[in-house]
């Protein structure tokens, strides 16, 4: 017998006698059958071993685990039966929600056509059990909104399926949270970069009653004017929490994530000379350092040579081959082995101490952002593009965690350009002039993606000399690129 497809998790504690019965049997009776039901037993004192072994003995899909001790919240048991599991996918139930008949049907062919899609989640009818003769109402939900989900949790547990590697890319569920975990799992699955859709249909059954959690922990709430909607304050800090928690297994890269630096060389060598020097002396974070030489003549091969250093990995061409292709080899260089791409220009200056440090712990908070230090010395650009609002990623009233003020832009120039890896997987430059508008089209491209391109002022960085001390050291070098600029690459 096979794996299941999906992995249904009904975390549970003392409601033998109660809820727990109809949620087995609610999901025992899905149109969908391949499945297997993971019981999580929170060492309840009633019935309930007794009572999941009698419903074990009529269907083997049912799998069940019970704790040593109790946790005091259903996310220690929610992440051993993730760990039990086997689907592809996985799905949560409360023990106090029951599936309708189609639940684990419609989420699964949703997922199974649409492969760019991670979690998918439908609604719930709210069941009032201390008015019996209510006939219950619509949950609160909405269409996928991640800018509102910060502010506001409109995803239920009960209502949610998605794709098996996204809990484990996160770490599970956050087991230190007295509320609002699912809120915190899906920010921190969102902010990892997966993609959620919702789909406009009634799925589960809700129920409240005096022992549910919302009744028991107690949250403030305050009204927001501008949305006119009364929101939560939540257990955690949505901006600034870090996405990966160690629940599910030690991951050591999520911790400590792998950085490759890559720069393209073409003469001007006091100027790599001077960028190597200041990199070195700004940063502790280890990294790779990738060079591609486009044919210098003035000495920069011959310098490149003398370094033996293991981190630092050099393709030599024997002409310019243009930004485009040179760019494009240090990524195929490069290739799957790394987390984090940063691409440095030769003639950048690096200011300000520990700038590498800070981005990669901003990463490890958002990593859909695409950094930039402040750029001085861009006559045209003062500080780089144009920036289009402000941001903050984190809070200072979080357990005094670091908060940085970021600028919000549309284009992230190339001179020092920070981004997570996967943005580059299907990516490649391939503006056809030597020096042409590459800065231009990655921007385009990670911004279609979802990434947020933004400079941080906290750190700074020197385009040397500034573009008119560049030109009035370099003619010769100037007027070359002024005729490049108008030449399209031959091509190879």
């Amino acid at each position: 017998m096979g794996k299941p497809q999906v992995s249904t998790i009904l975390t549970t504690y003392n409601r033998a006698k109660t809820y727990l019965p109809k949620a087995i049997r609610s999901v025992l009776r899905q149109s969908f059958k391949d499945f297997e039901l993971i019981v999580v037993d929170d060492c309840s004192s009633d019935e309930t071993p007794q009572m999941v072994h009698a419903w074990m003995k009529k269907d083997k899909r049912i799998k069940y685990i019970r704790l040593k001790e109790n946790s005091g919240s259903d996310t220690k048991p929610k992440n051993q039966g993730i760990l039990a599991s086997q689907g592809k996918y996985i799905a949560y139930l409360d023990d106090d929600c029951e599936f309708r008949r189609d639940h684990l049907r419609v989420l699964y062919e949703f997922l199974e056509k649409h492969l760019q899609v991670d979690v998918v989640y439908g609604d719930r009818w709210v069941l009032d059990d201390t008015n019996p003769t209510s006939p219950g109402s619509k949950g609160y939900c909405r269409d996928f909104d991640g800018q509102f989900l910060i502010l506001r949790n409109f995803i239920d547990t009960s209502e949610v399926m998605h794709r098996r590697e996204t809990v484990f890319a996160v770490g599970g569920w956050n087991e230190k949270l007295p509320k609002f975990v699912d809120w915190n799992l899906w920010v921190r699955m969102y902010k990892a970069g997966f993609w959620f859709h919702h789909l406009p249909l009634i799925i589960t059954d809700y129920h409240v009653h005096p022992a549910t959690k919302s009744n028991r922990v107690k949250t403030q709430q305050y009204f927001h004017r501008k949305l006119g909607e009364w929101l939560f304050v939540p257990t955690f800090d949505p901006s600034g929490c870090y996405i990966w928690l160690p629940y599910l297994g030690e991951n050591e890269k999520e911790r400590n994530p792998k950085v490759a630096i890559f720069t393209l060389t073409y003469e001007r060598l006091a100027y790599t000379q001077r960028m190597i020097e200041t990199l070195m002396n700004s940063t502790r974070y280890p990294h790779d350092w990738f060079v591609v030489d486009n044919g210098s003549k003035d000495g920069t091969v011959e310098w490149l040579k003398q370094n033996k250093s293991p981190h630092i990995k050099v393709i030599y061409n024997s002409q310019n081959l243009g930004i485009s292709k040179a760019s494009n080899q240090a990524l195929e260089a490069i290739g799957n082995n790394y987390d984090l791409i940063v691409k440095v220009d030769n003639d950048c200056e690096f200011l300000t101490k520990w700038w590498l440090e800070d981005f990669v712990d901003i990463w490890k908070r958002n990593h859909m952002v695409y950094l930039s230090p402040y750029v001085e010395g861009l006559i045209h650009n003062p500080g780089g593009a144009p920036r289009v609002g402000h941001a903050y990623i984190g809070e200072k009233e979080w357990n005094g965690d670091k908060v940085y003020y970021v600028e919000v832009t549309r284009h992230i120039g190339g001179i020092c350009a920070f981004i997570d890896a996967k943005a580059y997987k299907d990516f490649r430059w391939a503006d056809k002039f030597l020096h042409g508008n590459q800065d231009r089209e990655a921007s385009v491209d990670f911004t279609q993606k979802g990434y947020m391109p933004a400079y941080v002022p906290k750190h700074r960085i020197l385009h040397m000399e500034t573009t008119y001390g560049q030109q009035k050291r370099y003619p010769e070098y100037f007027e070359r690129r002024k005729l490049e600029k108008m030449t399209r690459v031959k091509k190879v």
